[in-house]
């Protein structure tokens, strides 16, 4: 890092913490727990291959051909996997060949993956702007409480 990228966070970091600016916190003043899901969602990132939302769906039917053994058995359906989605409110299903479904299995896991760390900043992000909060009320209640006028009696 750049002496001048090292001056610029730390300048930054320190703006924020003293503004107490929401909701970009000095990675300082993140918790420990914090700091380890960004960090594992930082990796994530960087090193899967692709991320894709949705589920690999088994599809079994009958070809028609009624020499086949699918014509006689339900075990003997022909199998082949598709990837389920919905977008923009519609569902859809992409055919996925065989040599595909390993990494598209991958993606569906790395996006879960991915969703699963966001919801657990979410909820320290929560946890967070519910404290500041709480020390914002706690402020205000002291500075009325000081500028008060005493009571006559």
């Amino acid at each position: 890092m750049s002496i001048f990228a090292f001056a610029s966070n730390a300048i930054s970091c320190l703006i924020t913490d003293t503004l107490s600016v929401w909701p970009m916190p000095c990675p300082s003043s993140l918790s420990a727990r914090e700091r380890d899901l960004r960090s594992r969602l930082h990796l994530l990132l960087n090193n899967a291959d692709g991320f894709i939302h949705g589920s690999l769906i088994e599809m079994a039917r009958r070809c028609g051909n009624p020499n086949c053994g699918c014509a006689s058995s339900d075990d003997l359906k022909h199998r082949s996997q598709y990837l389920g989605q919905t977008r923009h409110g519609k569902k859809s299903m992409v055919y996925l060949p065989k040599d595909l479904e390993p990494q598209v299995r991958q993606a569906i896991e790395h996006f879960q993956q991915a969703l699963a760390l966001l919801e657990e900043l979410n909820a320290e992000a929560r946890l967070r702007l519910d404290k500041s909060k709480g020390k914002r009320k706690a402020t205000k209640k002291a500075a009325h409480k000081k500028n008060k006028p005493p009571k006559r009696s």
